[in-house]
């Protein structure tokens, strides 16, 4: 049988414990809406990741029709040494080789940005997963403490009923 002392420091200890799981119970939905966050970020990411892989395949496509072009021109140019006749169309050629570098420089420029977009994506995802990781860990934490919260419980229901039936008894 307890003392009312020790039942005021059951319900004592009880109370903090209460009071613990709340803050607890607050800091988990804290991280609920940050792990959200994140995976909308992340889902964000991964569609930037995605656009920019298509910009990169699309650029390198480029490069290799403005290699492809630039060998043309340079055959070209060395018949209009041979070939008086092919003079215009060497003019021609040459005014496409001209804008071909242009495409190619604006692209070159498109390229790098890209490039550090995706250092960028990459950067945040690092950073994503870690957030991943701390938010898996601080969850695990969340469920032992929620596993020792239970187990407390469960220890006071039964002191409780001891405590019952001895009054019942005694």
């Amino acid at each position: 049988m307890f003392t009312e002392e020790q039942i005021k420091k059951l319900v004592s200890a009880n109370d903090s414990l209460q009071v613990q799981i709340e803050d607890l119970n607050l800091v988990l939905a804290e991280r609920e809406k940050e792990l959200d966050n994140l995976r909308a970020e992340l889902a964000n990411a991964t569609s930037l990741r995605s656009d920019l892989e298509g910009r990169l395949s699309e650029i390198e496509s480029m490069e290799d029709t403005i290699g492809q072009k630039q060998l043309q021109i340079k055959g070209a140019e060395e018949r209009a040494l041979d070939l008086k006749q092919e003079l215009n169309e060497a003019s021609k050629l040459q005014f496409k080789i001209d804008d071909l570098a242009q495409q190619y420089a604006y692209l070159q420029t498109q390229y790098e940005d890209i490039k550090y977009q995706l250092a960028e994506v990459n950067q945040r995802n690092s950073q994503l997963q870690q957030a991943a990781s701390k938010l898996a860990e601080l969850e695990s934490r969340l469920e032992n403490m929620t596993l020792e919260r239970d187990d407390l419980k469960e220890r006071v229901k039964a002191m409780e009923s001891q405590k019952y039936l001895r009054e019942f008894n005694g």
